[in-house]
């Protein structure tokens, strides 16, 4: 049986044993790949890359650095539709200041590639992957990580044009927004609504307050939500 062939079989049933969906994808992808962890971020339009997976502790502190800043690994390969890797963590990001300054604070370390989800030119996302050891992921390693965010790629497709009702439960596994996420549009819109600025500019004011106040993105929109922050001095 052909490689590709066969490393297809083995994430899809691993990604059905953990779930399907999002969470299941993720998972997989640790269980049939030789990395540590995972994550899975979507591109939100003005929210940014935000996570939607993360396969542990290790992962979410990198992605909600990423998330936080607006620039990593991840950010440029949505941008660019290309793999972009990280040999160290600790000492490999100059190129993004804001990301490198965040991400010391979390003392991560080893190495990580972000792969893109793409179809043409539509970029859904990144498949984020990390090694405990750093130094750049070999040749093959990139190839199977490649061919696994491919396969992602083709589900998100599927569960966005699902139209027969049968298949909106598996849909749903695809495109439930996870409740972080929400909360950061919803504190976006109130501060659209307490400043009367643009949205673009009102998820810039919460990135701004996160970086300036060592907070997550996603930690300063739960408090704008249940109004412990508010932008119009009120």
């Amino acid at each position: 049986m052909p490689r590709f062939e066969y490393l297809t079989e083995r994430f899809l049933a691993a990604s059905r044993a953990r779930g399907g969906g999002v969470a299941g994808a993720c998972a997989a992808s640790v269980g049939v790949l030789p990395v540590q962890r995972a994550a899975i971020v979507i591109d939100e339009h003005h929210a940014g890359v935000q996570p939607w997976c993360t396969s542990d502790e290790v992962a979410a502190g990198v992605e909600a650095v990423q998330a936080t800043v607006g620039e990593g690994p991840a950010v440029e390969a949505v941008a660019t539709g290309m793999p972009v890797p990280v040999a160290d963590l600790a000492d490999g990001c100059e190129r993004w200041p804001g990301f490198a300054e965040a991400l010391a604070r979390t003392r991560a370390s080893g190495a990580m590639i972000a792969m893109p989800l793409r179809l043409g030119a539509i970029r859904f996302g990144a498949l984020d992957l990390y090694r405990d050891a750093p130094g750049r992921l070999d040749a093959r390693t990139v190839s199977a990580g490649l061919h696994i965010a491919d396969l992602i790629t083709t589900q998100l497709v599927l569960a966005r044009s699902a139209g027969d009702p049968a298949e909106a439960a598996a849909a749903a596994q695809w495109l439930e927004q996870p409740l972080a996420s929400r909360a950061i549009h919803q504190a976006a819109g109130m501060v659209v609504a307490q400043l009367g600025i643009g949205v673009p500019d009102a998820y810039a004011r919460l990135r701004a307050y996160a970086f300036g106040h060592a907070l997550s993105l996603a930690e300063v929109a739960e408090a704008v939500v249940a109004r412990r922050i508010r932008f119009d001095g009120v």
